[in-house]
């Protein structure tokens, strides 16, 4: 049997996070991570300010990976449109890079990185846990840390609301169109739907959208049937994809619940992170800041000795507040009457959607973060 102090299931940023600032503090931390690569992520791949805060302090530039700047959003419904400078200057970079770049660190720091293996259980063992994984290898720990993502863990993990669906696809646009995309966030507005789009590294463009788990019926996982569907009901849509050349023969899928969500379940014993400890909606672009700053606090408590519940309470603290903005806002905009009378609200005063944005980050709440929680710069520079 194997043992550590602490085991960190899932490698996508929030997992690397966790594992990478408990190595450096000098925790045996063994990082699991089902995939043998990295991996496309269903995800709107959008830094914040805070994001990229975060992730500098982890020793990760998004610059020197190729993240292109965002300046400005604008958005869209089917008859109307308005558009608005960012209150910050916003990156956007592909989960495919940003997360290699994130397990490389965790790895470097002295993190134990297991790729390609799947956790089958992890069940409480006296003050620790016992977690079984399909390579025959039982390992126990005091610590657990659930990074999973959308994707649960038998046995220890809650049921979530999958009644939408997540849908990714990488496009090449034309010259012309990703001239159009240069500095700025695309965000579309339908009922009970919202697209994004925006330009990540190398010229590519980010098309993702959060659909009723329904409206897939209608046209199946097939790229032309999804383009021409959200193309005839929105134009200005239909124009950005008229000769993109997509880059995958269908789009990546995931199940994603309505709304916000925030655990709120005590007494489980596991420290959560990133999807698994809340969901934003994902039009807000934060919740990559989310799992880093979920990421942070849980290396903060772990090393202190604090419990999960402890943790949880500090957790709740740091993203309630922008999470019931958003799911108000979110709820709003998916219905044909509000959502006019907020487009409508938007353009007569410039000052609407900058407030929106500023009070959906996690920005106060970090503020009042003890400086120690972020991990230090890294030592060494893989």
């Amino acid at each position: 049997m194997i043992q550590v102090e602490t085991i960190v299931i899932g490698g996508g940023p929030a997992g690397s996070a966790v594992a990478c600032g408990l190595a450096r503090y000098g925790h045996d931390v063994m990082l699991i991570e089902r995939t043998a690569t990295s991996q496309h992520k269903v995800c709107g791949e959008f830094l914040s300010v805070e994001t990229q805060l975060l992730l500098r302090r982890l020793g990760v530039d998004p610059l020197a990976l190729g993240a292109v700047p965002v300046d400005e959003v604008a958005l869209y419904s089917s008859r109307r449109s308005v558009t608005s400078a960012l209150p910050f200057r916003g990156l956007s970079l592909s989960r495919y890079r940003l997360d290699a770049a994130l397990l490389r660190h965790a790895h470097f720091s002295g993190a134990r990185l297991h790729r390609d293996v799947t956790v089958k259980t992890a069940r409480p063992d006296g003050s620790g846990w016992l977690v079984v994984c399909d390579n025959g290898h039982t390992v126990s720990c005091r610590n657990l840390v659930l990074a999973t993502g959308k994707l649960g863990l038998r046995g220890i993990d809650d049921t979530r609301d999958g009644s939408q669906v997540g849908l990714k696809m990488h496009l090449r646009p034309t010259p012309d169109i990703r001239r159009a995309l240069e500095g700025r966030v695309e965000l579309y507005f339908l009922e009970a739907s919202y697209i994004g789009l925006e330009l990540v590294e190398d010229g590519i463009a980010n098309l993702c959208m959060v659909l009723p788990g329904k409206a897939m019926s209608q046209f199946g996982s097939g790229w032309p049937a999804l383009r021409n569907h959200v193309a005839a009901a929105l134009p200005a849509l239909a124009e950005r994809l008229a000769d993109a050349e997509p880059l995958w023969d269908k789009p990546k899928a995931v199940a994603c619940p309505s709304g916000g969500h925030l655990h709120r379940e005590r007494n489980t014993a596991a420290y959560r992170v990133g999807d698994r400890l809340a969901h934003i909606p994902p039009f807000t672009g934060d919740g990559l800041a989310i799992a880093l700053g979920s990421a942070a606090l849980a290396v903060a408590h772990i090393r202190e000795g604090l419990s999960p519940d402890v943790y949880l309470a500090a957790a709740r603290k740091l993203t309630a507040g922008p999470i019931r903005l958003a799911s108000i806002v979110s709820c709003l905009a998916g219905h044909r009457i509000s959502r006019n009378l907020m487009f409508a609200a938007a353009t007569r005063g410039p000052g609407l959607i900058g407030s929106i944005v500023r009070r959906t980050r996690l920005t106060r709440a970090m503020d009042g973060l003890d400086p120690a929680v972020l991990p230090a710069p890294p030592l060494v520079s893989p």
